[in-house]
């Protein structure tokens, strides 16, 4: 017996159960008709506790954490209840037969106690359909780490590992042979992740890095916010050397050489590395900790490497930022040459005149050489045509109305900047020039922008239904973050979007101070946020080939949103190609519609192209009407109306 907790109940048809006390089997019973009927019922219990299902890819449901959901922490027996839920749905709901199809799972805790990794342990050796497995934590005993490495060691399926160094830490102790023995023998492991957001021990990361020396399985490697002394950093140099198997490696957020000064050798294993290396093809790291002259032998070696299609820089010195850009053009590896993060300007008519290759920049007053260039960056800003994204940090005193006029009518003007974050401190003026309004009013007349990221400023009403008119009428704008100043806000944006934004088929992501707004509102926001995504995420698995068996349920999601900016970064990561080619294969896609032998297929309704048997009176029939009628036809036939 339980009884749940009284909390806000979304209004729907079913509704929710009155507070009363129930029998867990009948209540279960009960509530599973209703999902029958309603499946927002169990998204709007789910909600409670900061949890959703979200269709990651066609036809699988995840159950997703929602990003700063807001969960009071009184609220463990609604916790209790939403796992109750969540675990009698998987056991007793006739459509679904067991859990063991279950193929990403994600543990992310505080404390990994015994009961529990003795659980995972038994999970995953048993575990057939897991692919990806994400496990972190803040503390977690050897011996405790012990069980779940020996569930590891007997998983055959899993293809995707990832731990943050403290459970990798907990694996090498008492002995390290248990785990580097995995990870140099293991055959099905093909990306191996390895996060910190502590100093990681250097004698650690030096084990798990020699164990990879042997691996001929892993064909990705992820190092997030590592920090690598000179001997580690040595030791993934030589990884990529040695390693003929790996494929990408990525060293995110890691800082190299960390201890010691400057050395002229620092370079040499990087380049002995891309001289013998012949199957990577990917790499991302951090540039700062080479010279000039080293970054350029370092562009050379790229030139000579084959099989290296490009190379991320986290960021390099801003110092020679200009001589950088010249040796990419020099050295013939511009194209090949990406920066993974907004490079901070320090001297903008260097960065915005002689720099094109830094396409995402940031601008802050406080890190500008001297005050007066700010006004300098923000007025080289249109003419920066390379310049796709744009941080802004404007801080008091430097932000006033002069700057907001340069800032405003950059947005109006620009036809390239696909990206705009700003930080902006909020400012008192008179209501007729209020600079709030200046900046709305650029944003309603801007058509490139696809993400928008507001930080400070306080938004009168008014300014608050611009923008909402400005979301409701965008194919553009598909992400927003919203964090001003004031709650009202916030408060007045929820409240104005949500009564019309189901019929916005753009938004794929929305953030905003979760905690001050009505909750049965923002659930609204958030239902429609999650069916635009699962759209894009269809229409984008059609047009990479990737639709299985779900052909119709995907081409009706190309059909409604193929203009929509997320379907093309969908493509673009699903079928790693560039902006370009994406852009084309959804055109393709579409356009493959348009014939009646594509629409039929594409629909399910014939296999290959359509056929009438010949009539006895000669009557024309489907095949022989004409491309204009079809069209006509095609304007009053959509693909959601071929039923199943």
């Amino acid at each position: 017996m339980f009884q749940p907790a009284e909390a806000w109940q979304p209004q729907f048809d079913p509704p929710l159960p009155p507070f009363r006390t129930y029998n867990l089997e009948s209540w279960f019973e009960e509530f599973a008709a209703a999902l029958e009927l309603n499946g927002i019922w169990l998204q709007a219990f789910m909600f409670e506790v900061g949890l959703e299902l979200r269709e990651l890819s066609p036809g699988q449901l995840s159950l997703v954490e929602v990003e700063d959901a807001f969960v009071p922490l009184d609220l463990a027996q609604r916790k209790h209840e939403a796992a109750t839920l969540l675990c009698h749905l998987l056991m007793y709901h006739r459509c679904l037969v067991s859990v063991t199809r279950l193929q990403e799972l994600e543990c992310r805790l505080l404390d990994l106690e015994r009961p529990l990794c003795e659980g995972l342990s038994k999970f995953l050796a048993n575990a057939r359909s897991l692919t990806t497995f994400k496990l972190s934590a803040q503390s977690l005993k050897s011996e405790d780490g012990a069980l779940i490495l020996e569930g590891l060691r007997r998983n055959a399926a899993i293809t995707t590992l990832s731990l943050n160094t403290i459970i990798v830490s907990a694996f090498l102790y008492p002995s390290s042979d248990a785990f580097t023995g995995y990870l140099s023998e293991n055959r099905t492991v093909r990306t191996l992740i390895v996060k910190s957001y502590y100093p990681p021990n250097q004698a650690d990361m030096r084990l798990v890095l020699r164990s990879l020396f042997r691996t001929a399985a892993i064909f990705e490697l992820e190092l997030v916010h590592l920090t690598l002394n000179e001997a580690n950093s040595r030791l993934v140099a030589e990884l990529i050397g040695e390693n003929q198997s790996l494929r990408v490696l990525r060293m995110v957020d890691c800082a190299l050489y960390e201890d010691g000064m400057p050395s002229p050798s620092r370079i040499s294993p990087w380049l002995a590395a891309l001289g013998t290396n012949g199957t990577l093809e990917k790499l991302t790291m951090d540039l700062r900790c080479f010279s000039l002259n080293e970054c350029r032998s370092l562009f050379e070696a790229l030139k000579s490497n084959a099989s290296l299609k490009n190379i991320t820089a986290e960021r390099i010195r801003p110092e020679d930022e200009a001589q950088i850009c010249r040796a990419l053009r020099e050295t013939g590896v511009r194209e090949r040459f990406l920066l993974g993060r907004h490079h901070v300007v320090r001297e903008p008519t260097v960065t915005l005149t002689e720099c094109e290759e830094l396409s995402q920049i940031k601008i802050d007053s406080s890190a500008l050489c001297r005050p007066v260039w700010l006004r300098t960056a923000l007025s080289l800003l249109p003419s920066g045509s390379h310049v796709t994204s744009l941080s802004l940090a404007v801080w008091r005193p430097s932000f006033n109305q002069d700057v907001c006029a340069l800032i405003a009518q950059y947005i109006a003007a620009t036809k390239v900047l696909r990206e705009l974050r700003w930080i902006l401190a909020s400012i008192t003026s008179r209501p007729a020039d209020r600079v709030e309004r200046v900046l709305m009013r650029a944003l309603c007349v801007n058509n490139s922008i696809r993400k928008l990221f507001m930080t400070g400023l306080r938004f009168d009403e008014t300014e608050v239904q611009m923008l909402v008119d400005k979301l409701q009428a965008s194919r553009a704008l598909c992400e927003l973050a919203f964090y001003p100043d004031d709650y009202n806000s916030t408060i007045w944006l929820v409240q104005k979007l949500s009564p019309i934004v189901s019929s916005n088929y753009t938004l794929i992501d929305v953030k905003v101070y979760r905690h001050v707004v009505l909750r049965a509102d923002l659930f609204s926001v958030d239902d429609v946020v999650r069916r635009n995504a699962s759209l894009v995420s269809r229409a984008a698995h059609f047009v990479s080939g990737m639709a299985g068996t779900r052909l119709r349920y995907c081409a009706e999601a190309v059909e409604l949103v193929h203009w929509n900016p997320g379907v093309v970064a969908k493509v673009q990561a699903l079928a790693s190609v560039d902006e370009n080619e994406a852009v084309s294969r959804i055109e393709q896609s579409f356009k493959s519609f348009s014939n009646l032998d594509g629409f039929m297929c594409a629909a399910g309704v014939v296999k290959y192209r359509v056929i009438c048997h010949v009539r006895d009176d000669g009557q024309k029939q489907l095949v022989d009407i004409d491309g204009d009628c079809w069209w006509h036809i095609r304007r009053f036939l959509n693909m959601c109306d071929i039923k199943d």
